[in-house]
């Protein structure tokens, strides 16, 4: 750790060399450091978004959800055991945009409309067309998503679109507020280390060329793969990019560990293990959650009750009718796909199984 003082009120405090804006602890000033003139330019148009989730919330928040989502709500605090909870302030490059598309391609229509041309010689027809959005697209200013558990994808767009990157639009993104409670943009106040509530404040690290960067990237195959819904085959797509606007934003996230540890028969099928919720602090949104029974418990369950089966069955074809041996072979047919999938699922690379990543802060 190295020691600076602050370009606003000259206090002097430790600060990280991997930030790309440091902040001061005593009047939140951010300023940036010139790394070959030493030069302190202080920043503005940095926001902060109230968290309006306290610690003792956090049990209160975890019932309503778990209640909406458990077939047995009379058994939730015997079964389930909340195991931690941390809040973070993580900052984000709010980069307002204006995207524009235009695409082109074929598809094997039979039906012609107006302004769409048959070839002829193959008997597609050719289209084309044009979209525009508007977006706040949020790129994360730490140096790694993974950082913190449920980060990766938080982009659930509107389309059956694939996504693979980790920034979002921000509008669509954070949950819908209560009644009565602002837009979560329209919530930022001017940056002040008391609008944290006393939650961690993760810095900044990342600069602003490279979050516009990537924002366009991500717009830019957005906007394909949403042309290649209109069409059957694309051949051409063109997406403008015009950046309006561009703010640092910390926002509040809350991060619960719980474990789920059932008294039913169905204890014998599934292992006591940890699980995670990631819940937006201004929204109270849950964004992404581990169930209690994944995909691994189910097909256990399978694997036991499918096996039971086949065993009935083909005692009853022995002594009874020997058409029971189809549903035997039928029931044993399962068991190896469910066993198979479990196999396959063990040989997966754990770097890339969500959740490893759990690093609670330590202060702000």
């Amino acid at each position: 750790m190295f020691e600076v003082s602050c370009a606003s009120c000259q206090a002097s405090f430790e600060y990280n060399p991997d930030d790309y804006i440091h902040l001061c602890p005593y009047c939140s000033a951010g300023f940036i450091i010139d790394s070959e003139e030493g030069a302190k330019d202080l920043i503005g148009d940095h926001y902060v978004i109230p968290s309006n989730i306290q610690k003792e919330n956090i049990e209160e928040i975890f019932n309503d959800w778990i209640m909406k989502r458990y077939h047995n709500p009379s058994k939730i605090k015997s079964e389930f055991n909340i195991l931690g909870s941390y809040g973070v302030m993580l900052p984000y490059w709010v980069i307002s945009v204006e995207a524009h598309t235009f695409w082109s391609g074929h598809s094997a229509k039979k039906n012609l409309y107006p302004g769409r041309v048959r070839d002829l010689a193959s008997g597609y027809l050719k289209e084309e067309g044009r979209f525009s959005r508007r977006y706040r697209w949020a790129i994360l200013a730490r140096k790694s998503p993974k950082e913190h558990w449920g980060l990766e994808r938080l982009h659930h767009p509107r389309e059956s679109v694939m996504v693979d990157w980790e920034g979002f639009p921000l509008d669509e993104t954070m949950g819908v507020q209560d009644e009565g409670v602002k837009p979560i943009y329209e919530a930022k106040v001017p940056f002040k280390y008391e609008q944290a509530n006393e939650i961690a404040v993760a810095s900044i690290q990342t600069k602003e060329l490279s979050a516009v960067t990537r924002a366009k990237d991500q717009i830019n195959e957005y906007h394909r793969r949403m042309a290649k819904t209109k069409i059957g085959t694309l051949y051409e797509h063109r997406t403008e990019i015009e950046v309006v606007g561009l703010h640092i934003v910390h926002m509040p996230f809350w991060f619960i560990r719980y474990s789920f540890s059932p008294k039913s028969f169905f204890k014998f099928f599934t292992t006591v293990r940890e699980r995670r919720i990631l819940i937006q602090g201004y929204t109270k949104a849950v964004l992404d959650a581990e169930l209690p029974l994944n995909t691994s418990d189910k097909v256990m369950t399978n694997i036991v009750v499918c096996g039971t089966l086949g065993f009935i069955c083909l005692t009853l074809s022995v002594f009874i009718s020997p058409l029971f041996y189809i549903l035997f072979v039928l029931f044993v047919l399962i068991v190896g796909l469910s066993s198979w999938k479990i196999i396959n699922r063990e040989k997966t690379d754990l770097d890339t199984i969500k959740g490893k990543e759990n690093n609670e802060p330590v202060g702000s």
